[in-house]
């Protein structure tokens, strides 16, 4: 809003006093027409002529002007007093717009009529300030006011020099020329009342564009993606996500022209600035697809298994619990593992080796490389190296097993490649086969891209051939004496296995129903066992 409240006097003094009154005169009045008065004059040698008997003409002549100029004198006291009475009542009837302004006169329709200078004014620029005011919206954003607006911040002013221009203008009309002309202008404007207004004021857009772009900046920010923030694999929800946020980007323009429609209208109210919502590329409901469940395998320990070999399959499982497998990435179990060895950590306990239990460093540690082959094939990854056991483990089926060793000469390894295009999460760990059981279970969990919606793999394997045992036996001397002592006796050591081959099957599920004709992954020979004999070695 112009600031000119100071000076608003300056552009209106004194308002003029009335002119005085013309007064009209009437023409000085001329001697009556003598003609008739004249006597004649006789001409040379002519004798007078004779002048009616009885009367004087000169002295008629004389009564007769005095009379003109007294019946004159009379008329024009009569006019005179006349107008002078007439006169007095225009002066009368000004008399209440002597120092207000005129009937009907109206500035920006706002009445003036019989107000003061400075009343006039007052009025005017508080009514005009009301109208700047009348119309105001707030801006706001998620519960927080940014600003209100007005009229005036869209550049609608009252300028002071204006006002009293037209204020002038306005007061002028009824105090121009003499008292009749003043008269008949506060006549003519009971009929026609005078109206001006001041220039119009377009609204502006600038200042809102300016406030606008000083509230982007807290409006306006980039989107933020989701992201794994933790890999828990002990858990049974392993996965940590820090959500994705969504930007914001305000569009000025499309602001500035709702506001300008609610103004334009005379709209109040409040406008909630609505920003353009900026996607993330990736969104938790995505990640989660990326870590779905995509298979978990489980073999039961054996209640007889000593606390040596449960700690051998805890410590193999903890050196892969937590790895995270990426996209072609081959997994060896003898590198992760590493040698099992004292030094390494591994306990002594029996394990398999070339079909017989022994005592070994690192028994037990099949079991965990078995369970691991189970999640990898039913996780559908491509398996690289897989061998079997020499013959049947307590802890799973024939068929459905994979070894390992691992030292100088002898290098049995079990691999698989990542052959999905994310990565590969494995959570591995031997825990309770339940919450009141005393019994514990290997549990191999494989993370990553869904396999489909309720889809699962499961692992089948059948004999398709069983090889008779050979019928001869095989001796082992007891070097103890503790079950044999001579060469003539012997005893049953362990009966004759017959061999099988064994084929193992891949099948596809989905609730819980097989989708897919089974894909043969395995043919397994399990050779046949003689008999084995206890034999001694002392002569009788």
């Amino acid at each position: 809003m112009n600031q000119g409240r100071n000076n608003r006097q300056s552009g209106m003094g004194k308002p003029p006093q009335p002119s005085p009154g013309f007064y009209a005169v009437p023409p000085k009045p001329q001697p009556p027409n003598q003609a008739w008065q004249n006597t004649a004059r006789k001409a040379p040698g002519q004798p007078p002529r004779m002048q009616k008997s009885g009367r004087n003409p000169r002295g008629r002549g004389k009564r007769a002007l005095l009379t003109l100029v007294i019946l004159a004198l009379v008329a024009g006291g009569a006019y005179f007093g006349i107008m002078t009475l007439r006169d007095n009542q225009i002066r009368s009837s000004l008399e209440p717009y002597k120092n207000v302004f005129g009937p009907n006169i109206f500035i920006n329709d706002v009445p003036l009529g019989g107000l003061g200078a400075q009343e006039a004014y007052d009025k005017l620029h508080q009514v005009m300030q009301e109208r700047i005011n009348s119309w105001n919206v707030s801006l706001t954003y998620k519960g927080f006011q940014f600003t209100t607006l007005n009229y005036g911040v869209l550049g609608m002013s009252v300028s002071d020099d204006e006002l009293y221009s037209l204020l002038n203008e306005a007061w002028q009309l009824t105090r121009r020329g003499d008292i009749r002309a003043q008269k008949a202008a506060i006549e003519a404007l009971q009929d026609n009342p005078h109206k001006t207004y001041t220039a119009q004021s377009e609204l502006q857009d600038q200042n809102l564009l300016q406030i606008l772009s000083q509230i982007a900046p807290y409006i306006n920010k980039q989107p933020v993606n989701a992201v794994i923030l933790e890999f828990r694999p002990d858990e049974d929800e392993p996965f940590v996500f820090q959500p994705e946020q969504t930007g914001a980007n305000l569009n000025l323009q499309s602001a500035m022209n709702d506001i300008m429609t609610m103004a334009s209208t005379g709209q109040s109210g409040v406008y909630e600035l609505n920003p353009e919502v900026l996607q993330p590329q990736v969104t938790k409901a995505q990640l989660e697809e990326t870590v779905k469940l995509r298979s978990i395998a489980i073999t039961a320990i054996d209640s007889s298994s000593t606390e040596n070999r449960n700690h051998n399959i805890r410590l193999s499982l903890s050196r892969f619990n937590g790895k995270v497998l990426k996209p072609g990435e081959v997994f060896s179990f003898n590198k992760i593992v590493g040698p099992r060895t004292l030094s390494a950590g591994f306990a002594e306990a029996l394990e398999y080796a070339y079909g017989d239990l022994v005592t070994g460093v690192g028994g037990g540690v099949c079991q965990a490389s078995t369970t691991l082959y189970q999640a990898a094939v039913t996780a559908g990854l491509s398996i690289v190296k897989r061998y079997p056991h020499s013959g049947k483990v307590d802890y799973t089926e024939m068929g459905q097993d994979a070894t390992v060793y691992l030292t100088r000469d002898r290098n049995i390894d079990f691999q698989f490649k990542n052959s999905t295009p994310g990565d590969i999460y494995i959570s591995a760990r031997v825990r309770r086969a339940g919450n009141s059981s005393k019994k514990l279970v290997t549990e191999i969990r494989f993370y990553g891209q869904s396999l489909g919606d309720k889809v699962t793999y499961r692992l089948r394997s059948e004999v398709v051939s069983v090889i008779p045992p050979p019928e001869e036996k095989k001796y082992q001397n007891d070097n103890t004496g503790l079950v044999v002592t001579y060469k003539d006796e012997e005893k049953l050591k362990s009966k004759a296995i017959e061999g099988k081959v064994i084929e193992t099957y891949l099948e596809k599920y989905e609730n819980g129903v097989l989708v897919d004709q089974p894909k043969l992954i395995t043919s397994d020979t399990f050779n046949p066992k003689p008999a084995v004999y206890w034999r001694g070695i002392n002569d009788r």
